[in-house]
């Protein structure tokens, strides 16, 4: 799938301990599977972002389970308690079982 995205950390000069705001922005068409296709006539079948899932240093710090009803490019802002030095992993899925991965450093200041 290609996936356009970013994902990114809000917050500037964080430390260990600090609950920082991470920023998934996902550039990715979506179809409610009502609409019909101009020439065919034919239903555009759905297709939609269906899972995300934030991943920490190796340890699964959030999951999000989309439906079609999520707008077209998602905004997702979640928290995050910063332990240390790192990746924030982000997995996607969307509904046809396609998967890409976008990350960003973590880095602490001190």
């Amino acid at each position: 799938m290609e996936l356009r995205g970013i994902v990114k950390i809000l917050d500037q000069n964080y430390k260990v301990g600090d609950v920082i705001k991470a920023k998934i922005i996902i550039i990715h068409k979506m179809d409610t599977g009502f609409t019909k296709d101009k020439e065919s006539g034919k239903t555009i079948p759905r297709f939609y972002m269906k899972e995300i899932t934030a991943i920490y240093n190796g340890t699964r710090v959030g999951h999000f389970n989309l439906d079609v009803a999520m707008s077209q490019n998602p905004v997702i802002q979640f928290p995050l308690r910063v332990t240390g030095a790192g990746t924030l992993v982000i997995d996607f899925i969307n509904s046809n079982g396609e998967k890409a991965q976008k990350s960003v450093e973590i880095t602490p200041a001190g």
